[in-house]
C-alpha cells in the first residue's frame, strides 16, 4: 500500500509540472507559397531518393528573394509503398528541397501544416459499403479489395511550400499559444 501511495504522489507531482497540451498551441510558419507538380510520381514505380520537379505557381518573396511564377523546384521521394493485396493502398511521402532561380538556390520544405503523405481517399469498396450490391460494382469492389490502389501525383496537383532560411539562426515554424 505504501508503494501505491508513493507512486500516486509522484504521478500527481508529474501532472502539476506538465506543459499545456499540444492542442492548446498553434503552429505559425513562414509565408506559404503555392506550388504544383511538374513530374508525375506513382507509388507503383517510384523509389526512395527518386527526384521530381515542381514549380512555383505565383510570384513570391521567399527568404528575401523574389521568385517568379514558373520557377522550378526539386524534391525527392522520401518513402513509398506500392499497393498490394488485401486492399493495402499505396502511399507516397514527398520531400520538397529547393527552388533554383538563376544562381539562387533557395532551400524549401513542404508546409508542415499540410500533409506530406498521400494515400488514396476512399476506395470503391468503402464507397459501396452500406449500399445494395450492384453486380458490376461488387466485381469492381472485390477487385479493389484484392489489389489495393496506387497513388499518382502529377501535373495539376498543388501543395504549399515554405522557405527554410538559415537553420543556425531561424526556424521555419514557431509554436504560439497558451
Amino acid at each position: 500500500m505504501r508503494q501505491f501511495r508513493a507512486a500516486f504522489a509522484c504521478a500527481l507531482i508529474a501532472v502539476g509540472f506538465q506543459t499545456a497540451h499540444a492542442s492548446a498551441w498553434e503552429t505559425d510558419c513562414n509565408a506559404a507559397v503555392t506550388a504544383e507538380m511538374v513530374d508525375s510520381v506513382n507509388s507503383a514505380t517510384a523509389f526512395p531518393g527518386m527526384r521530381f520537379r515542381f514549380k512555383v505557381t505565383e510570384d513570391a518573396r521567399i527568404e528575401g528573394f523574389l521568385v517568379p511564377a514558373g520557377t522550378i523546384g526539386y524534391g525527392y521521394v522520401r518513402a513509398v509503398s506500392a499497393a498490394s493485396n488485401r486492399q493495402r493502398n499505396g502511399s507516397l511521402i514527398l520531400e520538397m528541397r529547393e527552388i533554383i532561380d538563376g544562381s539562387h538556390r533557395i532551400q524549401v520544405m513542404a508546409d508542415p501544416r499540410d500533409t506530406s503523405t498521400w494515400i488514396p481517399a476512399t476506395t470503391l469498396a468503402d464507397r459501396a459499403e452500406g449500399y445494395l450490391p450492384i453486380p458490376g460494382l461488387v466485381r469492381t469492389a472485390a477487385s479493389e479489395v484484392i489489389n489495393g490502389k496506387n497513388v499518382t501525383l502529377g501535373p495539376g496537383f498543388t501543395f504549399k511550400i515554405i522557405g527554410l532560411g538559415d537553420p543556425r539562426t531561424t526556424a521555419p515554424c514557431r509554436k504560439v499559444g497558451q
